[in-house]
C-alpha cells in the first residue's frame, strides 16, 4: 500500500519568517525506521521542497538531510502547485518505478533519489526562490501597517530561507579556514543552523590579520544570501587616526559573497 504524504509547498515555506521556521516543532524521531537503502528518503518526514528545473526537485527532511529527486520526464510547476504529495511504498522514496510525485493532480514519475550536500540544496533553493518570486502576480497594499517600535512608519521586510541566508543581526562570531569563512549564528533564529559556510569571490586580503569584520547586505535588508552586493567588509579598528572610521560603509574595502549555506545539519537541540 502506498503512503501518500503531502509535501510542504514552496509557497508556504518561503512565506514563513526565519524565527517561525526555527521554532517549528520537530517531527517524531524516525530512528526506529530503517531505510531499505542508504540513499532512500523518508517520505514521511519531508519539510521543504524546491524546484530549479522541470526535471528535478530538491527536498530536505526533518533531520536536515537533503536529496535530489530526478523525474523520469519533465515535471514543471512544483513551485506554484497548490496540492503536492509524494507517493512511495512503505513511505520510502528510493527511485523505484512505483514512486511518483503528484503535482495538482498530475503524476510525475520518480526516476532516481540522490543525497546531496547543503551547498547544492542551497543553490537550488536560492534559484527556486527567485523563480517563484518572478511568477507572483502584482500586489497592491492599501492597509496601514503597525508602526515598528514606536516609530511612525510601518516596518516592511522580506523574509528568506535559512537554507541559503543568515541574518546579520544574529551573527555571533566568524573565522577563516582553507575553504573560506565560517560564521556562527543564533540557531534559534536561523532554522536551527548554528554555522554557515560563506563562499567569497576569491582571496580576501582584508581578512589577513583582521580582528573585526561585518557583513553588508546588498539588498539592505539585513540578510546575507549571496545576492548581488552582499559583502564582508573591514570595520574600523578604533585606533585614533584610523581613516576607516570616517569612510562610508559602502566605500570600505570588502569582498563579495557568492554563496551561503549551512555548514552542518541543523542543530535539533536548539529548536
Amino acid at each position: 500500500m502506498n503512503s501518500m504524504i503531502r509535501l510542504l509547498p514552496l509557497a508556504l515555506a518561503s512565506a514563513l519568517p526565519l524565527a517561525a521556521l526555527a521554532q517549528a516543532p520537530s517531527a517524531p524521531s524516525a530512528a526506529e525506521r530503517i531505510a531499505p537503502a542508504p540513499h532512500c528518503l523518508d517520505a514521511r518526514d519531508v519539510r521543504q521542497v524546491e524546484q530549479e528545473t522541470p526535471t528535478a526537485i530538491a527536498v530536505r527532511d526533518g533531520r536536515g538531510q537533503s536529496f535530489r529527486i530526478d523525474f523520469s520526464a519533465a515535471c514543471p510547476g512544483v513551485n506554484e502547485a497548490s496540492a503536492l504529495r509524494l507517493e512511495a511504498p512503505s513511505g520510502w522514496a528510493c527511485g523505484r518505478p512505483s514512486e511518483q510525485v503528484m503535482v495538482d493532480g498530475r503524476r510525475c514519475g520518480v526516476g532516481s533519489v540522490t543525497p546531496i550536500d547543503n551547498r547544492e540544496f542551497a543553490s537550488t533553493a536560492r534559484q527556486s526562490s527567485r523563480l517563484y518570486a518572478a511568477t507572483l502576480p502584482p500586489v497592491n497594499v492599501t492597509a496601514t501597517g503597525k508602526p515598528s517600535r514606536g516609530g511612525s512608519s510601518p516596518r516592511h521586510t522580506f523574509q528568506a530561507s535559512p537554507a541559503f541566508c543568515f541574518a546579520t543581526r544574529h551573527v555571533r562570531s566568524w573565522n577563516e579556514d582553507p575553504q573560506g569563512v565560517v560564521v556562527e549564528t543564533n540557531p534559534r533564529r536561523n532554522g536551527g543552523n548554528r554555522y554557515y559556510r560563506v563562499e567569497l569571490a576569491g582571496s580576501c586580503s582584508i581578512l589577513a590579520g583582521a580582528t573585526s569584520v561585518e557583513f553588508q547586505s546588498g539588498f539592505q535588508n539585513g540578510l546575507i544570501c549571496g545576492n548581488p552586493g552582499d559583502r564582508i567588509v573591514e570595520t574600523p579598528s578604533g585606533i585614533p587616526g584610523d581613516m576607516r572610521a570616517s569612510t562610508p560603509r559602502f566605500a570600505r574595502p570588502g569582498c563579495s559573497v557568492l554563496a551561503v549555506y549551512p555548514k552542518d545539519a541543523p542543530d535539533q537541540a536548539s529548536r
